[in-house]
């Protein structure tokens, strides 16, 4: 998709700090200004490129964090890749095991049967190299089109990060405004566009596609679970500095924590095809 992302960059690389200064094709979404037409068609745009993503063919090496190694790019893990999803089915078992026997009031089977349900008809059948920072602050709008802004891609299932960016845009974003990370852009005020966006998203990446659409719901149901796991587990110890910037104080990690509880509970997993 070519325009999508800038063409030319500016490095600026010194012994105690190294970052990239990107030459911006324009400013960062405007959610105020965004009306939910708008919102849709931004959505449909990015998500018809991670789709384009996801089918591109790669000749590289590895999947994880891309690096540099004896002159050619590849992926930091060298393991098979299905073995570490086998792994980390494992770990959403043992984080459901916590969750089920803490003290917290939800309808437990509600949610272990999406759980297990996902776990087994989970399918990572490729890796692409795709992106996995689409906050609106990374959004740069041009001439009516969105164009993207990602200074480590990855290379990964494309779909996982497809769930992510879908369940960042229903639920972390509108819910995170009390952590300071988060609390400049006070994204909980733009939650309608924000599910706009998140449609949008959907339409453009699965193309009407009931296997993809099925595939990409599993992958947001489990993002949702694991921001329900951290945020648990942040409660569990003192919240250290590090902690309250990225999540706020105790009060506001407990308040969110109910609110993902009833969205596992009521999460709906059906597709429908296109007619």
């Amino acid at each position: 998709m070519p325009g999508i992302c800038p063409e030319e960059y500016d490095f600026h690389v010194d012994s105690e700090l190294t970052y990239t200064i990107e030459s911006y094709m324009g400013q960062s979404i405007d959610l105020l200004a965004t009306d939910s037409f708008m919102g849709r068609d931004y959505g449909v745009h990015l998500g018809c490129f991670f789709r384009k993503m996801d089918d591109a063919k790669l000749d590289l090496a590895g999947f994880g964090h891309i690096i540099w190694k004896d002159g050619e790019l590849e992926g930091v893990y060298k393991e098979d890749s299905q073995k570490f999803m086998a792994d980390e089915k494992g770990e959403f078992q043992s984080e459901w095991a916590q969750l089920r026997d803490a003290k917290l009031s939800f309808e437990r089977s509600a949610i272990q049967g999406k759980l297990l349900g996902c776990l087994e008809n989970r399918s990572i059948s490729s890796i692409s190299l795709t992106n996995q920072d689409t906050s609106p602050e990374n959004l740069i709008i041009r001439d009516g089109r969105v164009h993207l802004i990602d200074p480590r891609p990855v290379l990964y299932s494309g779909v996982v990060f497809a769930g992510n960016h879908v369940n960042n845009y229903k639920t972390l974003f509108p819910t995170y405004y009390q952590s300071p990370r988060y609390m400049k852009q006070q994204f909980h005020k733009h939650k309608e566009v924000l599910n706009t966006l998140a449609a949008g998203f959907e339409e453009g990446y699965t193309d009407g596609l009931v296997e993809r659409k099925k595939a990409l719901k599993i992958e947001q149901f489990l993002q949702l679970f694991s921001l329900c796991y951290d945020n648990y587990v942040a409660l569990q110890k003192e919240i250290d500095i590090e902690t309250y910037l990225r999540m706020g104080d105790k009060q506001a990690i407990e308040s969110r924590l109910s609110i993902y509880l009833r969205e596992l509970e009521t999460f709906e997993l059906k597709c429908e095809s296109r007619i």
